[in-house]
């Protein structure tokens, strides 16, 4: 039976929308004490003001205290733009835990699924990756869904007597002949991979296929898929 990468989908590009959003908001930024202290200005009345002339602290609720103004708990009087600056810094820290908790709800879930193939024994069963791209006409690789690789390779650690071959497809060589050697060339570094990962390298060979006739949408479409126990 093979397993459609429609299962992980929602979930990868979930992913790619929370990353976006962190490269979006950018690294996460501590406010300058000494910038902050430059927007305010004590008046005659002895309250202290910001650069529009606004009230920020009435006299006797804030103080100077080592050359910086604070309130009087001691805390740094902040501006509106550090104030702002804590949100997305909190907004970053969110997101960085989500994507976190979603890639390892991911390899979970891939761990799983292995789990049980392995544990079934039904040899030849298949599973296509979801996302292992290589820069065309090349085998280095350029994007590959981690919690995938780790799901898998956690669960071949737990079975160090089952079995896997990587079986690549692409019909991006120069003949049949250039294509299955891109292919096998492209499962070695999906096995080198597994192997960072903790897997024996003994449990998973390589199958390179290129572009055959059969297989020739997945070749076009240059597929990475596993299958259990060969």
């Amino acid at each position: 039976m093979k397993k459609s990468i429609s299962n992980f989908k929602r979930v990868h590009y979930l992913m790619l929308f929370l990353a976006a959003s962190f490269m979006i908001m950018g690294c996460k930024t501590d406010p300058d004490p000494r910038k902050q202290q430059k927007a305010f200005y004590v008046d005659a009345n002895g309250d202290l003001l910001n650069k529009k002339d606004e009230i920020v602290k009435k006299k006797g609720d804030f103080k100077l205290e080592g050359g910086f103004f604070v309130d009087s708990d001691g805390n740094p009087i902040k501006r509106d733009i550090d104030k702002f600056k804590e949100k997305v810094n909190q907004t970053v820290d969110k997101t960085k835990d989500a994507i976190n908790d979603t890639a390892n709800k991911t390899a979970e879930g891939v761990k799983k699924s292995f789990n049980k193939m392995f544990n079934t024994k039904v040899k030849g069963e298949a599973y296509q990756f979801t996302q292992v791209t290589f820069k065309e006409k090349s085998h280095r690789l350029t994007d590959i869904d981690l919690p995938e690789i780790k799901g898998l390779a956690e669960a071949l650690k737990e079975h160090p007597a089952s079995r896997i071959q990587v079986q690549v497809h692409t019909s991006e060589g120069k003949d049949r002949a250039d294509c299955k050697k891109l292919a096998n060339l492209r499962g070695q570094v999906v096995r080198d991979l597994l192997v960072t990962y903790g897997v024996d390298k003994e449990q998973v060979s390589v199958k390179g296929l290129g572009l055959t006739t059969e297989d020739a949408e997945k070749a076009v479409a240059n597929v990475v898929e596993v299958v259990v126990g060969e």
